[in-house]
């Protein structure tokens, strides 16, 4: 009897371990599948993390790219609007207009009646103006800044003999992106060159004024804001001394 016993509590202990052998291998299996799909979701997450920073990668180069693409044409098109303001001044510079132009009409219709140029033109130069100063003349031209030096940029009095040119600081738009134009509000360099080659330099918010002397003339000068990346200069030109 007692080994009858001891036989059934045996095989009793056998089949408990075989169960807990049985459960622990089907542990073993999922966590083995657990792991594995651990791992391959890691994997996973990786690559497409990697994806999404090369697509936003590529996305921050194209933003970049369409900028300053935009900067470019909107530098293309202030140059354009630049260089139309100097074809309107050459040509109010080239067509005679008020005074001037009925000048210019009166003798080409005396020219058209015969009349000699020769003696018109000494009529012309003996005709004179007691006042010791000249009639003030303004021309403008543009402002050089760092981003725009193109042509038109200085102006000349007193027969070409005092030069007027100088330097603004650029402008900015709402986006704080330089202009192509000068701030009107900023300090800027006015430069007078003479005949000599001297050059005096000032400095300043406009308007600003100088005087200067050159040969036998007194030159006076003032300069002020104009048009959009314009300035503006009157000089009077009288007899020294």
């Amino acid at each position: 009897m007692s080994y009858g016993l001891y036989d059934h509590r045996r095989r009793y202990r056998r089949r408990i371990w075989g169960r807990v052998g049985k459960a622990a291998l089907v542990l073993a299996v999922l966590g083995g599948v657990a792991g594995f799909s651990y791992l391959v979701g890691v994997e996973q997450l990786k690559s497409r993390e990697g994806s999404i920073q090369e697509e936003l990668a590529n996305m921050t180069a194209a933003k970049d790219k369409a900028e300053r693409r935009a900067q470019q044409l909107q530098q293309i098109a202030q140059t354009q609007e630049i260089r139309a303001n100097e074809l309107e001044i050459r040509l109010q510079r080239e067509v005679p207009s008020g005074e001037l132009a009925k000048i210019t009409e009166l003798v080409a219709r005396k020219l058209a009646e015969g009349v000699n140029p020769e003696r018109m033109a000494f009529v012309i130069e003996q005709t004179s103006n007691p006042r010791s100063c000249a009639r003030p003349d303004t021309k403008r031209f543009v402002l050089p800044t760092p981003i725009y030096r193109g042509s038109n940029t200085q102006v000349a009095f007193a027969d070409g003999a005092i030069i007027v040119t100088g330097e603004g600081v650029p402008a900015r738009n709402d986006g704080g992106s330089p202009e192509a134009w000068y701030d009107p509000t900023k300090p800027v360099k006015i430069r007078f060159t003479d005949a000599n080659g001297k050059v005096d330099e000032v400095n300043g918010v406009l308007p600003l004024t100088h005087n200067l002397i050159s040969s036998d003339k007194e030159v006076r000068l003032t300069v002020g804001a104009g048009a959009r990346s314009f300035v503006e200069v009157t000089g009077e030109v009288c007899r020294f001394p």
